[in-house]
């Protein structure tokens, strides 16, 4: 098991975009990905669950994986979860 805690970037926070890349990108792996906002725990391979997480930039995001790809799954979602707006 690997946690990572991130702040989510960018001016819109969690948005329909974010969240439909945070689940694209979940997907990738096999690992089982959580992610946790204010006690609030979903499966990050689920579009529709990550945007229930309401999170507006600056929120601290905590992921959980768990499997054989937990290392690299918790690095691209830090990453997605972090980067500063594309659109």
């Amino acid at each position: 098991m690997l946690e990572e805690q991130v702040y989510v970037g960018g001016r819109f926070g969690l948005n329909g975009y974010r969240s439909a890349l945070v689940a694209t990108t979940a997907s990738r792996f096999v690992s089982d990905i959580t992610c946790t906002s204010h006690g609030k725990a979903v499966n990050a391979k689920d579009v529709m669950s990550v945007m229930t997480l309401c999170a507006p930039s600056g929120t601290v995001i905590r992921i959980t994986a768990i499997g054989p790809d937990e290392a690299q799954a918790a690095r691209a979602l830090v990453s997605v979860l972090s980067a500063d707006d594309t659109v």
